[in-house]
């Protein structure tokens, strides 16, 4: 009940911290930090906060581990999450709401900063207040919250993000890795489970479940805290050798590469457009003939290419009278659309 009380005392953004971002927008390469655009960190606007109001923003930390394909939580069948990382962006980025502290006003939010690139792990510094939020890989790809991006743009089919992440009053049980009577994440990393992602069918943008974990520092993470009698120590999968020995960071032979699947193909809007039919009312009439008359007499605005074979009764790509006299020959019972003989 508390997430929902929070999250409607939300108050409007501030003004003076509207961050925006490009749908082309990149973070900055963890390796190469002069390879990208640099956008605003949380830390800057949280100070940009206090300066203007004169108030002090208590915050948590939060780590993220994100996702190359290769590194990360084992699934079930021994697989791990498919890589976040492509052309369009190289960091994580951070977008959260129910604070009014610096809270984000465009996607993607703020850059999160570098703990460690070579592990992939990143950290925010976020407002308490904050009831929930969501990692991201700085792409605002072919779904919301942009969905008029052209499909024929490579950039539509490279968002990841993660699913909304409660990071303020969890409920008992809600995280099993969560400490009896802690109420917030802070100092634990969010691992993405790769048995908890859906893949859009047409833009391919992952959205990705996860768990949290204590975090403790060189990559390592565990189910419990160090002073807990539970803790068991790290059980960080690219740790381990195949012996199961602990051993660190074992860095993987083939370097980061973005997915190589050709993107989906876009779905033609007019593929169900009936040709002569031009309203389109599934029924062909004298109506739709007129149409066609006016608009190769140019009394009417030619229509968008997609729409042309309502018009081009014939099929032949041009836009003529014997289209019009189709219709009226249709309309009559003399022949069918594709110029065969009608049959009663």
């Amino acid at each position: 009940m508390k997430k929902f009380i929070s999250i409607l005392l939300s108050v409007m953004l501030v003004a003076s911290l509207v961050v925006t971002v490009s749908a082309y927008s990149v973070y900055p390469n963890p390796i190469d930090p002069d390879a990208a655009v640099q956008l605003t960190t949380a830390d800057e606007a949280i100070a940009a906060y206090e300066a203007e109001f004169g108030e002090t923003v208590s915050t948590h930390k939060y780590y993220f581990q994100m996702p190359d394909g290769v590194h990360g939580m084992r699934g079930a069948e021994g697989n791990v999450a498919p890589t976040w990382f492509n052309a369009y962006t190289q960091g994580a980025g951070v977008y959260w709401w129910g604070s009014a502290e610096a809270c984000p006003a465009a996607w993607a939010g703020y850059q999160a900063l570098v703990d460690d690139a070579e592990q992939h792990i990143y950290y925010v510094n976020m407002p308490t207040k904050v009831v929930a939020f969501v990692w991201n890989n700085g792409v605002d790809g072919g779904t919301d919250p942009n969905p008029d991006l052209d499909p024929a743009d490579d950039i539509y089919y490279k968002a990841a993000q993660t699913v909304d992440v409660a990071s303020e009053y969890p409920d008992p049980g809600e995280y099993a890795t969560m400490p009896e009577g802690a109420d917030n994440f802070d100092e634990c990393i969010y691992i993405i489970n790769p048995d908890i992602i859906s893949i859009n069918e047409l833009s391919k943008k992952q959205t990705c479940g996860g768990t949290w974990y204590f975090y403790y520092g060189d990559g390592c993470y565990g189910e419990y805290a160090k002073d807990s009698a539970n803790y068991e120590g790290c059980c960080n999968p690219d740790h381990f050798d195949e012996s199961g020995t602990h051993v660190g960071y074992i860095p993987a032979e083939d370097p980061t590469e973005a997915p190589t699947e050709a993107p989906t193909e876009a779905p033609d809007p007019y593929a169900d457009v009936i040709r002569g039919d031009y309203d389109q009312d599934t029924t062909i009439t004298v109506m739709d003939a007129t149409r066609a008359q006016r608009i190769i007499a140019e009394l009417d605005e030619r229509p968008e290419e997609g729409f042309l074979k309502a018009v081009d009764a014939d099929g032949d790509g041009e836009l003529n009278i014997t289209d019009a006299t189709r219709v009226q020959n249709v309309v009559a019972e003399l022949m069918n659309m594709d110029g065969t003989p009608f049959v009663k």
